[in-house]
């Protein structure tokens, strides 16, 4: 019985999937426990999953399976006849490690401190395993009814109306655009979107968004007067047609020459900078303004004093050649 619930799907990490969703999530849920607390037991998952004694019992004998079949096989956890729960042994190794990555563990754990993850994905399920605070900027209002809007606009490319305050203007103005993706600068969202009005794509802070009508048409392309006087343009509105957003650069960041060699050195090893010098971090060109003042590196801040700008650009004449253009 056990074998028919695993899907012998094996890769270069060691990875064996179940088939189904829910017996996974299981898999993933005593993975994730003996990665962090290092012990488990059935009382976790029939209490985290609502399940009876002896399914958590098959789990149990399923993630065995999935671990005798990995490559190298291993142990990974066994039971402790004292403590009456299952412990982690010295040989363990993830079957889902992507799950148990320390990204994802820092990930959950900043939304555990925020009080955000919700119970359904709380694999700490109340056993919160160390003390953690997060410093998280001031939140931005975004309207449920305005997310639902975008998020129809964006599945059916529809044209809608927002009514928007503009930072330039001061004031609402009233815009036709077709979105078609979310964007995140690291402090708030925006929403990716052809804009009629001023016939180009361009981003829109969700929270300055005032009100938005019901998308009920699809969004046809723009066809405008040519600025240099020949005839009508006729452009496309979806993403495909968006070559900002499509376009990857890659910012070339090293750590800034001015610091002393001590400073330098501990900060290559905080960034994993390796023997060529510099850090590759890639970036949407329709975000490009956004990484570069997040990271520091405009002209304004290299008035600032060299430990308050870690990161330089190695390729600074290109990546302020890409933003005049934009």
């Amino acid at each position: 019985m056990v074998k028919k619930e695993i899907a012998a799907q094996k890769s270069d990490k060691s990875e064996i999937t179940p088939n189904k969703w829910s017996i996974r999530r299981r898999m993933e849920f005593i993975d994730f426990r003996l990665s962090v607390e290092g012990k488990i037991n059935r009382s976790d998952l029939v209490n985290f999953f609502g399940i009876s004694v002896p399914q958590s019992s098959l789990d149990f004998s399923l993630y065995r399976e999935l671990v005798k079949n990995c490559k190298p096989s291993r142990e990974n956890l066994r039971y402790d006849v004292h403590k009456k729960l299952y412990v982690r042994t010295d040989d363990f190794k993830p079957v889902f490690p992507e799950e148990c990555s320390p990204d994802h563990f820092l990930e959950d754990l900043a939304l555990v401190s925020r009080d955000s993850l919700s119970d359904s994905r709380n694999f700490f399920n109340g056993r919160f395993p160390v003390a953690a605070a997060t410093l998280v900027p001031p939140k931005r209002k975004v309207e449920a009814k305005l997310l639902c809007n975008l998020i129809d606009a964006i599945n059916e490319h529809m044209a809608m109306h927002i009514v928007y305050m503009s930072l330039s203007q001061g004031k609402y103005m009233d815009y036709l655009i077709a979105p078609h993706s979310f964007a995140y600068d690291g402090f708030r969202w925006h929403i990716r979107a052809y804009c009629y009005d001023r016939h180009e794509f361009r981003d829109y802070v969700l929270s300055r968004i005032k009100s938005s009508d019901t998308p009920k048409i699809m969004a046809p392309n723009d066809r405008f007067p040519d600025p240099l006087g020949n005839g009508f343009r006729e452009v496309g509105t979806d993403a495909a047609s968006d070559a900002d957003w499509n376009e990857k650069v890659v910012l070339k960041l090293k750590i800034n020459p001015e610091l002393s060699e001590n400073e330098r050195n501990v900060l290559a090893l905080d960034y994993g900078i390796g023997n060529n010098g510099y850090i590759e971090h890639e970036v949407r060109k329709a975000l490009l303004f956004y990484a570069v003042r997040n990271l520091k590196l405009t002209e304004d801040y290299k008035k600032l004093p060299a430990i308050e700008r870690q990161l330089v650009l190695d390729n600074e004449k290109e990546i302020f050649s890409l933003l005049k253009t934009k």
